[in-house]
């Protein structure tokens, strides 16, 4: 999307093991890559910070059990409080947060993204539906995200960049106050989805798209497989009382079918900080011990 700067995109590796990320992305910042693309911050690595929070005797962990927009499913919660558990077993400090709301981010990202024309009659469909799902449905979460959900003029775009910012802001200010470490989160409200399954799917991305949007450092590590026993949605469970973003997400969860997949959680740091975040990861599988997750065997 040249020209769409108000969600930059992102690189970012995929490896079998954490040592082999951390390796890579030393090694790419080691060859100074700003020397072949003005867009790279002119950075080294800086082997302090990694030292610094690899032997931080208790870290200040903000536990964020939900983006308030989808609840994390039975697996995905699991995952999450397995490793809060794990945490607080090695001596650290959870720190239940309340940050600046994650749905703003979902709402800003989606817009600053929209970039079809539509026609004026379809502009007008558009409004009947964000009418019908407001005032009849009383969904105020899938309508406020589809209200005026068209493509920007340059003025409109500045708006929400503007708005952009003035998001990114709170987060620093509220990060000041709270003083954590590092965000643990979960990496999406369900695991994998079947092929095509993002179709349905897609909007409930916040929990990803939240930190693309403060341009923050995030790692994802696996901690546990879904598991058909322990992982059920819970008696009773209505998805037509969920609001429409959540309704896409939670249409494909079945434990049963999706029984060892395996399901992770993010490692969140503040703008530029992939090396505390790398260490904070081993951090993270190391008071996992034991229970870290298994890697399938290969030849």
């Amino acid at each position: 999307m040249p020209g769409q700067e108000g969600i930059p995109s992102v690189y970012s590796p995929m490896t079998r093991t954490l040592n082999d990320l951390t390796y890579f992305t030393r090694a790419i910042i080691g060859m100074q890559p700003w020397k072949y693309d003005y867009s790279v911050h002119p950075l080294a690595w800086r082997p302090a910070v990694e030292k610094e929070y690899a032997t931080k005797t208790k870290l200040r962990v903000g536990i964020m059990r939900t983006d308030g927009v989808v609840d994390p499913s039975p697996a995905c919660r699991r995952a999450l409080e397995e490793t809060e558990t794990a945490l607080r077993v090695a001596g650290h400090e959870i720190v239940e947060i309340d940050p600046p709301s994650p749905y703003e981010a979902l709402y800003l990202g989606a817009h600053l993204l929209k970039r079809r024309r539509l026609p004026d009659v379809q502009i007008v469909h558009e409004y009947i539906y964000y009418l019908w799902v407001k005032y009849v449905r009383r969904d105020d979460v899938w309508a406020g995200l589809i209200k005026g959900w068209h493509q920007k003029s340059a003025y409109e775009n500045w708006q929400l960049v503007a708005k952009r910012e003035a998001y990114r802001g709170r987060w620093f200010e509220w990060w000041n106050k709270v003083d954590i470490d590092f965000i643990l989160a979960p990496t999406n409200a369900t695991p994998a989805v079947p092929h095509d399954g993002m179709k349905d799917a897609v909007s409930s991305c916040g929990y990803t798209f939240l930190f693309n949007v403060l341009d923050y450092t995030a790692g994802c590590i696996p901690i546990t497989h879904v598991n058909k026993d322990v992982d059920n949605l819970p008696p009773g469970f209505n998805i037509r009382k969920l609001n429409g973003v959540a309704q896409g997400a939670y249409k494909l969860y079945d434990a049963k079918a999706m029984h060892g997949l395996p399901v992770g959680i993010q490692v969140v740091g503040r703008r530029l900080e992939e090396e505390k975040v790398l260490a904070i990861m081993k951090r993270v599988e190391d008071a996992l011990g034991d229970e870290k997750y298994k890697q399938l065997e290969i030849d």
